[in-house]
């Protein structure tokens, strides 16, 4: 059972997001807050797994504020939503400590994956969500400690970093699916690491230090 509190200025956004929760008979609703001025007090009050806030209220408390809560470890994960959809506000609910986020194009299957993912310590964005970080990540000037990578291979590499699989990275670079396997086979040599998932790990802590992972060893996961 995941215990959530709901942190939600607006009424009619906070009774829809406790409704689908409500369905799910591993979810409880532990409380609500409806104002910034107890959202800190509540977390640290009420046992709970995962605190699922609205990215406004979280503005107004303040990022200090909240990641020295989060840094307490006397509160659950963190998922943030917003109404508004905007890569930026991703990387800005990254910043409040936030192990997940979501917006109005989020189903409801989505939000019920999100709340079980941040409970269980993962990382949780929407595909639609992760193809748009992806496409970012693959452009940006990353230092990646010295690898003697080709560009191919640091574009695969990055995109690794925030889950996509073989295929849509293959989609994403309009490429052979075998081809990003062979690349990606080719960094793992130059890595000397014998699977994919140390490459993974290595590809979040040098890629995406814009959405640390919630706790060591978790490996980004994209509904």
């Amino acid at each position: 059972m995941v215990d959530v509190i709901v942190a939600e200025p607006n009424p009619l956004l906070r009774v829809g997001l406790q409704a689908v929760l409500a369905r799910h008979e591993d979810i409880h609703l532990v409380a609500e807050v409806t104002d910034e001025t107890a959202l800190v007090s509540e977390a640290q009050a009420t046992p709970h797994d995962v605190m699922l806030a609205g990215l406004g209220m979280l503005r107004h408390v303040g990022a200090d504020a909240v990641r020295a809560l989060r840094c307490s470890r006397a509160t659950g994960g963190l998922l943030v939503h917003s109404y508004e959809w905007d890569r930026g506000f991703a990387q800005e609910a990254a910043r409040f400590g936030a192990a997940g986020y979501f917006s109005h194009e989020c189903s409801t299957a989505d939000l019920h994956a999100a709340v079980l993912h941040v409970a269980a310590g993962r990382p949780f964005i929407t595909r639609s969500l992760g193809v748009e970080v992806a496409a970012a990540a693959c452009f940006r000037a990353v230092p990646l400690d010295g690898l003697a990578l080709s560009a191919r291979e640091k574009n695969v590499f990055r995109m690794l970093a925030i889950g996509l699989s073989t295929r849509h990275i293959a989609v994403q670079l309009g490429v052979r699916e075998c081809d990003v396997v062979a690349c990606k086979w080719r960094i793992m040599a130059r890595m000397d690491v014998p699977d994919a998932s140390p490459l993974v790990r290595h590809a979040i802590t040098q890629a995406c230090r814009e959405w640390p992972r919630p706790e060591p060893g978790a490996a980004w996961r994209v509904a």
